[in-house]
């Protein structure tokens, strides 16, 4: 077992981020998380200084620090992080050009405690071909389900208790040696396709997480959009979380929310708003036209302008805003 005392990390909120579909907490603080063919335990306990806890992982030295470590980001300073926002959005604060400026602040004092995690490459990549247009407790059940059926199975015995039975993240070969229909009855859809081609075309061209971690986030990108079934947003999530690109920032429809409402200049949205209007013949737009009257370049410009002091940092800062406003969501919705 390795104990750290750590600033800024919270598990729960790292769990419930979007960014993992295989984390669970069976019990209350503590947690297991499985990456390809690892699992790892985690127990959260108080920490001596305000704001840090204890946090027990349950493997050896060794493995903590060739794997657990950078997967969870934990040589990263993130205290630097949150200083370097809140004076952004100090100095920001009546800015018209940075209206955002206190949605920011709040969000990065909520979600300062979520570490972006450096996950497997080919685990991202099919794991978020499956998020799309699903909701986190379907994804965590379709990809368990892939796991069980093509994932290698292992056993975690405990002193006085039943083998724990577990698989790991299927690999490629798997998926591809099963054929066209061998994903079939795992409820994915128009996803087994995708899914199937992306596993052969991941075989054929032979790279790992190491030569694409070595590509810039440019090429990362434009490398992912070349399987089938993955767009700009689920590249971008792959970058992120899986390639360790941080200034990746996916934009889906609750970033896209966040940043026309908080920093597309009223000025702007008015125009926007009163042609739509004009178009559509009636005074109450949907949602969905009004965001999608912006352009995906016009979304690009905005995190580029308003942004730009977290370059380096960009996709973390996108967790934290995420984060914040899924949490008012849900809180709206209580």
């Amino acid at each position: 077992m390795v104990s750290r005392e750590i600033g800024y990390f919270n598990l729960r909120k790292i769990m419930n981020s979007g960014q993992i579909f295989r984390m669970y907490e069976p019990e209350n603080g503590r947690f297991v998380v499985f990456s390809g063919n690892k699992r790892l335990e985690l127990c959260e306990r108080t920490g001596e200084s305000k704001g840090n806890g204890y946090v027990d992982f349950y493997c050896s030295q060794k493995e903590f620090e060739e794997y657990w470590e950078d997967y969870f980001d934990l040589k990263r300073d993130y205290g630097a992080i949150v200083k370097s926002a809140e004076e952004h959005c100090r100095k920001s604060a009546g800015i018209n050009e940075m209206r955002g400026a206190e949605f920011l602040k709040n969000a990065c004092r909520y979600g300062a405690d979520i570490r972006v995690l450096k996950q497997n490459v080919w685990e991202m990549m099919i794991s978020f071909i499956i998020s799309q247009q699903k909701q986190i407790p379907s994804i965590r059940k379709c990809i368990e389900a892939l796991c069980e059926r093509f994932g290698e199975k292992h056993v975690t015995e405990d002193m006085g208790t039943q083998p724990d039975f577990w698989h790991g993240f299927p690999s490629a070969e798997a998926i591809a040696a099963a054929g066209p229909d061998g994903l079939k009855g795992l409820s994915l859809g128009y996803r087994e396709r995708y899914i199937y081609e992306t596993a052969v075309k991941y075989l054929t061209d032979g790279l790992t997480d190491e030569t694409i971690r070595e590509m810039t986030a440019d090429e990362a990108k434009k490398y992912f959009c070349s399987f089938t079934g993955i767009g700009n947003k689920v590249a971008d999530c792959i970058c992120l979380f899986g390639a360790g690109f941080t200034d990746a920032f996916p934009i889906d429809v609750h970033i896209k929310d966040i940043l026309y409402r908080e920093f597309v200049p009223y000025e702007r949205q008015i125009k926007l708003e009163k042609s739509l209007k004009e178009r559509l013949k009636t005074e109450d737009i949907p949602r969905k036209k009004l965001l999608e009257a912006l352009s995906y370049r016009d979304y690009l410009q905005i995190i580029d302008n308003d942004f730009s002091a977290f370059n380096g940092v960009k996709g973390i800062i996108q967790q934290w805003i995420f984060a914040y406003e899924i949490s008012r969501i849900r809180s709206d919705d209580k």
